[in-house]
């Protein structure tokens, strides 16, 4: 052997300690790579130094050194090349492989392979080495088969009449190995055979006091049998080569894999990993709980990854399936029966309790190699009572989300849309897919990635029904089924999904509904109530308003529904239900559907008209929520962050209820939050699907047509914007809202003075004004100064003084965004007064609220103002790149005075610079934006500069 790891450690090279255990871990990685996180956390398992994979660089430069041509880098990591017959530790492993396999056809053959790998074994594998986590596993992986190889080489040598040759290597192993049951029964056994009764019994008293001293248990029900057996001077026990003698096949109860398995490549890989690997912790087996929603393939996924492994258990594979037909529990007791006569048990020597039986199994696989596969587990306790000892290994698949210390947790998603394909093309063959992939998509996203579901299309795909299945058989592959076009359609109705996912024994929704007879009844209300609303995820305060319960308990029925596997946890304490389940969840009894639709349009508007009141900017006035909704409130800007797309969500299907006017009170409650970030798409959104023709008491009239006059404002569509202002000022005066009528009129003045309409729009603010008044404590008097400017104002010194006085009326309130729009619209009258540093300071001011506040579109315009006055302070490159930056957000945003207005400076910028012919196009496109917005202002002053571009 050129390289010896199974003792102290024998090498070709000289190392130091890091780079010989960066050696050992390639070394025995199976010719696989190794990455560089493998090496640190092997290296450095806690507190790795920053140099760390520096550090293994250089080792690696010094092995490559040291073994020239054996070392290469490639899939992720690091590959030792190790030849045939060059590593004892693979050897060894082979070797014994090859006698287990052997022992039942051709034990001589057996017994030569496990003489073989017993005369490589020197000792624990890297003897006198600090190693880490992956070395030790290694190393207790050898060890197990090193005692397993004694054991089985003991077997078969006393089958072949050598009990002593059998006797001397087990009283070898055994001192090492006091506690392990399954040496000592050996040893009992080749004493026996060895003609010395007494001594057999003698080794027995060894190994019980041994057990009660180190374990505090008694020997377990082999070794207490071949006790008994001596006792009565058994004569089978001459020709045994086991406990009984007579030890039938190890049983293999594991369902058959699935012919048509796709995709699940990551889940296997990782449960084989961990079923191959050793647990480093003494006396505890592997355990791994696969978790999913029903129909995601948890059993196919168990089997198939039993059957990759099987071969790592030679001493058997058990199954059982832990739920009965109803979805309750089986009982543990007939199950744990049913594995001790699988292992040669029979009926009469087990023990009545379950637990005794538990405690009989975990005797019988020690010192063993099984595989138990614990199928649709409902309760950890299922699960802790099955767990076995070290060489054991027991996957279990549930619905619910055990907790079982110990155990590995996977839990299994849908399947992608790729693999969803993949699925249907195996089931349905015939080319099916391939003439039609974008139904075949559309189907297996229509399936939410569920594999039962999927399989169910597919068998309707090629014509097979359910009385096909149960009466007649599978009819020919030649049989044509409807087109996938066809069924993606009928799967698109909602109201018939579930009914077109069920063929024969394949029924999506039994199989979800198994998962709701576990629930409590408020558990089951919580999730038919979320499942009736049209949002994509909610946060517990929402079902606790619909089902009048405090918010700490409906988190807490949440968290088992996602425990359930029903609920899927997206966030922080938010939750989105599965496409199939919420139907499904739909058709449990509960409250009509459109009672708690409106019941939750109630709940959101009450909630955003409370965070409203929290939001650090509110240019349009609100109506006070009638039940305010503290949480709301608490961190504004979050919720409206987090709660905007489902209240988007809900306003159309109110709109189809009737209840219009529910869903425009709800459309105008995001508004402030929406102006306050720029959002004027989500604006946009909650108002298109608004019925313009609609009766609306005057009050949501007048607040409907502001929010949607000043929409169309926000989007320099001020010709649209300016009649909805006029009507919204005219309801609002019958309903005597003075702030509306205030906020309705200086919207209507700043269109009118837009589009250079200047009398109309002094006399709007004349309207305005006359207001004010009645608006003293609240930022709308702030608005009203903020629109004093010209051609309104008299004097800049005017407009300067009603801006400040706006300032400080906004400071004064707290509305940040009007502070933030003060500073701007300061800045600009500061510049066009040639006072450039005084407006550089407002601008910059504004910069800073509105990045602050997040809001993109009034951020651009303060840049706008910011760079302008930069070219008047001679900083061009500041303003160039001020410039840059506005026109890039503003068209990502879609802001057309924002573009328009960028265009204008760098345009300026290439005139300043001597570059006219480069000018031109800029300020042409910047004209022709500002004449599509009708600004006639701004189109003339680009005129001016292009003008002087073209001369």
């Amino acid at each position: 052997m050129l390289f010896r790891v199974l003792g102290p450690i024998e090498l070709p090279a000289v190392l130091a300690a890091k780079p010989r255990v960066v050696a050992l871990l390639l070394l025995t990685g199976g010719n696989r790579p190794v990455s560089l996180d493998a090496f640190v956390d092997e290296l450095w398992p806690r507190h790795p130094p920053v140099s760390a994979v520096a550090n293994i660089r250089t080792y690696l430069s010094r092995l490559r050194q040291e073994f020239p041509g054996r070392i290469s880098s490639g899939g992720g990591g690091y590959r030792f090349e190790v030849g045939p017959g060059e590593l004892d530790l693979a050897e060894f492993t082979a070797l014994v492989a090859a006698g287990r396999a052997d022992a039942d056809h051709r034990p001589a053959q057996a017994r030569e392979s496990l003489r073989a790998a017993l005369e490589l074994w020197r000792g624990q594998p890297f003897m006198g080495e600090t190693v880490g986590p992956v070395l030790q596993a290694r190393a207790a992986a050898a060890q197990d088969d090193y005692l397993a190889a004694v054991e089985l080489h003991s077997e078969l040598l006393m089958r072949d009449g050598d009990p002593a040759t059998a006797q001397r290597l087990l009283r070898d192993t055994v001192d090492g190995n006091p506690l392990r049951e399954r040496l000592r029964s050996l040893l009992m056994l080749a004493i026996y055979q060895g003609g010395d009764p007494a001594g057999a019994l003698q080794a027995y008293q060894q190994a019980r006091s041994a057990l009660a001293a180190e374990l505090g248990i008694d020997p377990g029900p082999e070794l207490s049998a071949i006790h008994q057996a001596v006792l009565r001077r058994d004569s089978r026990l001459l020709t045994a080569g086991a406990g009984d003698g007579n030890r039938p096949a190890p049983p293999f109860q594991l369902p058959p894999t699935v012919a048509d398995f796709v995709g699940r490549e990551d889940e296997i890989d990782h449960l084989t990993t961990l079923l191959r690997r050793p647990v480093p912790v003494p006396g505890a087996g592997v355990t791994a709980v696969i978790s999913g929603m029903a129909g995601a393939g948890k059993s196919t996924l168990a089997t198939r990854a039993g059957h990759e492994v099987a071969e790592l258990f030679p001493d058997g594979c058990l199954y059982a399936d832990l739920r009965q037909p109803d979805g309750t529990a089986t009982p543990l007791g007939p199950v744990l029966g049913r594995f001790l006569r699988a292992l040669g048990i029979p009926d009469e020597a087990q023990p009545r309790t379950g637990q005794e039986r538990a405690d009989q199994l975990r005797s019988l696989l020690a010192g063993r190699r099984v595989l138990i596969v614990a199928d649709n587990a409902t309760e950890a306790d299922q699960v802790r009572r099955l767990m076995p000892g070290p060489g054991s290994a027991l996957l279990v698949t549930s619905r619910a989300l055990l907790t079982v210390p110990g155990a590995h947790l996977i839990e299994l998603r849908p399947l992608s849309t790729a693999a969803g394909v993949a699925l249907l093309d195996r089931i349905a063959g015939g080319g099916a897919v391939a003439a039609e992939p974008e139904a075949a998509a559309a189907i297996a996203e229509l399936c939410g990635g569920l594999p039962l579901g999927i399989r169910a299309v597919g068998i309707r795909a090629v014509g097979i029904r359910a009385v096909g299945i149960r009466a007649v058989g599978i009819r020919a592959a030649s049989q044509p089924g409807p087109a996938l076009g066809h069924l993606a359609a009928r799967l698109r109705d909602e109201r018939q999904r579930l009914d077109r996912l069920t063929v024969g024994d394949l029924d999506i929704r039994s199989s979800l509904a198994l998962s709701y007879r576990r629930l409590d009844p408020p558990a089951l209300a919580l999730l038919r109530t979320a499942s009736v609303l049209p949002v994509r995820t909610f946060a517990p305060w929402l079902p606790a308003a619909l089902l009048g319960i405090p918010e700490p308990v409906a988190y807490s029925l949440a968290e088992q529904l996602c425990d359930a596997q029903v609920l899927t946890r997206t966030g922080a304490e938010r939750y989105a239900l599965h496409d199939l389940v919420r139907l499904s969840a739909a058709e449990q009894p509960g409250p009509p559907a459109g009672e708690l639709l409106a019941a939750a349009g109630e709940a959101f508007l009450a909630a955003a008209l409370t965070a409203n009141l929290r939001l650090p900017g509110r240019p349009m006035t609100l109506p006070a929520p009638v039940s305010p909704e503290p949480g709301a409130g608490a961190a504004p800007v979050e919720w409206f962050e987090t709660e905007l797309d489902s209240i988007r969500t809900l306003v159309a299907p109110l709109v189809a209820a009737g209840r219009v006017e529910l869903a425009a009170r709800l459309a105008t409650a995001t508004v402030n939050f929406c102006v306050l970030r720029g959002r004027v798409d989500d604006w946009a959104a909650t108002h298109d699907v608004l019925p313009a023709d609609a009766a609306l008491p005057n009050g949501t009239g007048a607040l409907l047509a502001l929010s949607v006059g000043s929409l169309h404002r926000f989007r320099d569509d001020n010709r649209t914007a300016l009649p909805h202002l006029r009507r919204a000022y005219e309801l609002y005066r019958t309903v005597n809202d003075a702030a509306g009528m205030a906020g309705a009129a200086l919207g209507w003045s700043v269109a009118a003075q837009q589009l250079g309409r200047r009398e109309e729009a002094i006399a709007a603010y004349g309207r305005a004004t006359a207001l004010l008044p009645m608006l003293d404590g609240t930022p709308a008097p702030g608005y009203v100064h903020l629109a004093f400017r010209q051609p309104i104002s008299s004097s800049p010194e005017e407009e300067s003084a009603a801006l400040s006085r706006a300032l400080e009326i906004f400071e004064a309130t707290g509305d940040a965004w009007g502070g933030a729009e003060a500073h701007t619209f300061l800045a600009d009258g500061y510049r066009r007064r040639q006072l450039p540093a005084v407006a550089a300071r407002h601008a910059r001011a504004a910069v800073v609220a509105y990045t602050e506040l997040h809001d993109p579109m009034q951020l651009t315009v303060a840049e706008i103002v910011l760079a302008t006055v930069y070219l008047e302070l001679d900083s061009v490159e500041h303003a160039r790149a001020l410039a840059t930056r506005c026109l890039a957000r503003a068209t990502r945003i879609g802001h057309r005075w924002g573009v328009a207005s960028a265009r204008r400076i760098a345009g300026r910028i290439e005139l300043l610079e001597g570059r006219p012919t480069a000018a031109v196009p800029l300020l042409t496109a910047a004209m022709d934006g500002y004449r599509e917005m009708g600004l006639t202002d701004a189109v003339e002053l680009t005129q001016a500069l292009l003008a002087e571009a073209r001369h």
